[in-house]
């Protein structure tokens, strides 16, 4: 099940590099943070990666200027996480729902949201805003379609989507993504949201 730590071990364990892991950051880091800066993402700011797997982000948006912390409640993505980029970043090995860490200005979520079963969204959300500032930002990239797969990741259409953020954010971007990865061109829509007062 996705909500133990053991499922995703394992699948650090069987596999190099995951189904998930393109050995580098996504293209969408800098497209994310085109939109977010004029919707109020301040430059050198500190900001999170849930599920930040085997850091690529986290390191990308550090190199950017960010004050980063990568977190996972996988050990063996940390322990990657670690021996890939040393200690430019935070890591924390700690679970999203569960652990006080932060407050941070921004949340940078790519495949978090989507890995998590369908029936803790709503959960998920709410840590987001308990995770963040006052006015902080949930900059998200989110799959619309999947190919069928059984997931995760899972698809979670645009409206619901919606739906979900506006529970705690007010919804500032919600729409397709222009430079996804090759592997998922066409799959993927972003969000940027803002923490509700």
């Amino acid at each position: 099940m996705t909500i133990h730590p053991d499922y995703w071990n394992r699948l650090y364990e069987e596999e190099e590099r995951p189904g998930w892991d393109m050995d580098s950051a996504t293209p969408l880091v800098k497209e994310l943070l085109d939109l977010a800066h004029p919707l109020g993402l301040r430059s050198g700011g500190d900001l999170v990666v849930p599920g930040c797997g085997y850091g690529h982000d986290a390191a990308e948006l550090d190199a950017l200027g960010f004050t980063v912390t990568g977190l996972d409640f996988a050990p063996l993505a940390i322990q990657g996480a670690m021996h890939r980029y040393g200690d430019r970043v935070a890591w924390s090995h700690a679970d999203w729902f569960t652990t006080r860490l932060g407050p941070w200005e921004a949340i940078f979520d790519h495949t978090c949201f989507v890995a998590m079963d369908p029936a803790r969204r709503p959960d998920y959300v709410q840590a987001c805003a308990d995770h963040l500032r006052a006015g902080g930002l949930w900059m998200a990239v989110l799959f619309h379609d999947v190919k069928g797969r059984p997931g995760p990741p899972h698809a979670v259409p645009v409206p619901e989507m919606r739906r979900l953020a506006e529970t705690c954010f007010e919804v500032l971007h919600l729409g397709e993504a222009v430079n996804s990865h090759p592997r998922r061109s066409g799959r993927e829509y972003l969000l940027v949201a803002r923490k509700l007062a």
